[in-house]
């Protein structure tokens, strides 16, 4: 049964917070006592609400009561404006009275981490970006930005994989082919063929492969590809082997008992989603070690996160970056009023969609707009005149007329490019204080949920500091 609040203190929590305890709202850091009267927003609950009920299709009126959705919200806000585990979550909570009235626990129980991992899971994409909305604008409605600057640029936020290698690709699909044809010898499914541990065989391949590339240029190319051979015969035997364990398990399902059909159902799931990509690494493995194609468009980096990317954005610390491209799109006084995932490299068309994002957050065009070089074209400064723009601060790539650096030496052109070099520090703070530099959520979704609470979270601590 899904609840909005809990319905009154017990008398454990009167005698603590009343008889015992100084009130904790004093005990509470400036900052918190005022994210603790903006998150009794409603309209934030009523969604936090609705994204529990749909968790079951009973979930509104039968079961056990579950967490409060005001509780479930603001342990999640904690969690992302503190940058902590969910353990950490259960554990500081837990100890701490500030905290415990902060998520209005008080003496009760705090959730478990368990608990709080598939509640986190429930605010996926499309409800967090209804809570990002909802913030922004709580920001414009207390007056903390009005919308008349933006500044937009984007970034990269890391994929949670080890640095991609052909060999290490090769060694997780060894791993994980293996692993779900254990499981489903134990669920008592009959393969047709032994199945053989190929660890020591795959080990013994990555060390060879190790020391061919000590060796330089042509000489280590020559040098990798017999190993490679080699695990390339492991690998395509184990993805063959797992095809044919999936057709025996298919078969084999309706005469095994219940425990063991909900197991094999589950790994068949998994199989079906991992043979394709177990597949595409084999081939593309082949043809880059063995055929020397080094196209990289479309290859698979991670078996786990296949949406990642291969990013080159020219940072001579980081020339090489794993993850997914995003823009960060901003107000005045620190609000960030769009966060979204680039589904392209490009950057020119991102320009018009985020002043019109802009408009429909604040209700008004913003007068300045300010990005860098890579957002320019002629088409893009032509429709933001249209929509209201009076400057746009647009630096223009390549050659520039002298009327061009006329323009672009004029006094509001070089205030507002000063004013876009202050998003860096933005996007710096989105991703070292709230966890935006590499995700740590897993699945198709997991870099939504990262950019989504970064920005909820710096909005709440800056609409919480401005209304100081």
């Amino acid at each position: 049964m899904t609840r909005r609040h809990i319905a009154q203190l017990t008398l454990t929590s009167a005698a603590l917070f009343a008889a015992v305890m100084p009130a904790p709202e004093q005990l509470m850091e400036p900052t918190l006592r005022r994210l603790d009267v903006l998150l009794n927003d409603e309209p934030l609950v009523d969604r936090v609400l609705e994204a529990l009920r749909g968790r079951r299709p009973q979930s509104a009126r039968r079961g056990r009561p579950s967490t409060p959705a005001d509780v479930v919200l603001r342990l999640l806000v904690l969690k992302h404006l503190r940058g902590w585990s969910y353990d950490q979550l259960e554990w500081e909570v837990t100890g701490n009275l500030v905290y415990r009235r902060f998520c209005r626990i008080d003496a009760g129980k705090v959730p478990d981490a368990k608990t709080m991992v598939r509640h986190g899971q429930l605010l996926d994409g499309a409800v967090l970006r209804e809570l990002f909305d909802r913030v922004a604008q709580l920001a414009v409605e207390q007056k903390v930005t009005r919308g008349g600057r933006m500044r937009v640029d984007t970034t990269v936020v890391e994929a949670p994989i080890r640095y991609p290698t052909d060999s290490g690709l090769c060694e997780d699909v060894v791993r994980v082919m293996h692993r779900y044809m254990q499981r489903l010898v134990a669920a008592g499914v009959r393969l047709g063929f032994p199945l053989r541990g190929v660890g020591r065989s795959v080990s013994r391949r990555l060390r060879e492969i190790g020391q061919a590339l000590r060796l330089r240029g042509e000489a280590a190319k020559d040098a990798i590809k017999t190993p490679y051979r080699r695990l390339l015969r492991v690998t395509g035997r184990l993805v063959r082997q797992a095809h044919v364990a999936a057709a025996a398990a298919t078969r084999q399902l309706r005469k095994l008992p219940d425990a063991g059909r909900a197991a094999v159902a589950r790994v068949l799931a998994r199989l079906k989603t991992m043979l394709p990509r177990a597949q595409q690494v084999v081939r593309q493995t082949r043809a880059r070690v063995l055929r020397g194609v080094t196209n990289s468009k479309d290859k698979l980096i991670s078996v786990f996160e296949p949406s990642a990317q291969i990013l080159r954005r020219g940072k001579l610390h980081k020339p090489t970056e794993f993850g997914t491209l995003v823009k960060v799109q901003e107000a005045e006084n620190g609000i960030v009023t769009d966060v979204a995932l680039v589904p392209d490299k490009a950057d020119a068309p991102l320009l018009v969609p985020s002043v019109e994002r802009h408009i429909a957050i604040c209700g008004r065009a913003p007068r300045i707009v300010a990005t860098d070089r890579g957002f320019f074209s002629c088409e893009g400064e032509r429709r933001l005149r249209e929509l209201g723009v009076h400057h746009a601060a647009i630096p223009k790539p390549g050659y520039r007329s002298k009327q061009r650096i006329a323009y672009e030496r004029q006094r509001w052109f070089r205030r507002a490019r000063a004013w876009r070099a202050g998003g860096e520090a933005r996007i710096s703070r989105l991703k070292h204080r709230f966890g935006m530099a590499r995700s740590r959520y897993r699945g198709s979704s997991a870099t939504e949920r990262t950019v989504f609470w970064a920005g909820i979270a710096n909005n709440l601590v800056a609409i919480a500091t401005r209304a100081a």
